[in-house]
């Protein structure tokens, strides 16, 4: 049996199908909104990763799905907006991240640097898989958690994109 932290590696080395990494825009980001507010499985539970921003994270996440019906102009002025609200949220992740206290925390910075990588990719037009997000809020849960309780969380976090996914193809919750 593969062990979980050979199984974040297989995410992270890509051998291994990631969470949120294809599906509706929408979801995936709402996931990734979760994955740093979620109280059950989120960078929240995270010591040295802040209620607020891993709120604040969350939201921008929440922000970042563009509606493909708007007009140009409208597109434009939002992907500005939120290509500067992630600059910001990426520099403090920098700073945050160079003075965390604790391997998990750094993996929690390092998370939403990556995701800053991601929506400016989107935001571009270019596709992302959100690979490398998902891989560093993994190993945040296993560097801060016994392996049973950091297994518990992970798998939690997949079984909520999973049914996600389901609903969004179905239309009907799991």
């Amino acid at each position: 049996m593969t062990s979980l932290a050979d199984r974040v590696y297989l995410m992270a080395s890509g051998q291994t199908e990631t969470p949120a990494a294809e599906g509706p825009t929408e979801i995936r980001w709402n996931w990734f909104a979760d994955l740093y507010a979620n109280p059950r499985w989120g960078l929240v539970t995270i010591p040295g990763f802040t209620t607020a921003a891993a709120h604040a994270v969350a939201g921008l996440c929440r922000a970042t799905t563009l509606d493909p019906t708007a007009d140009v102009v409208e597109i434009k002025d939002r992907v500005s907006t939120l290509t500067a609200r992630w600059h910001a949220i990426d520099r403090l992740a920098t700073i945050k991240g160079g003075h965390a206290r604790s391997e998990a925390a750094d993996y929690a910075w390092a998370a939403v640097s990556d995701s800053a990588v991601d929506a400016y990719d989107y935001l571009a037009g270019i596709d992302f898989s959100g690979a490398e997000t998902v891989s560093c809020a993994f190993w945040a849960q296993i560097a801060t958690h016994p392996a049973d309780v950091a297994e518990v969380r992970i798998n939690a976090a997949i079984d909520a994109w999973e049914a996600r996914l389901q609903v969004s193809a179905t239309g009907v919750a799991a």
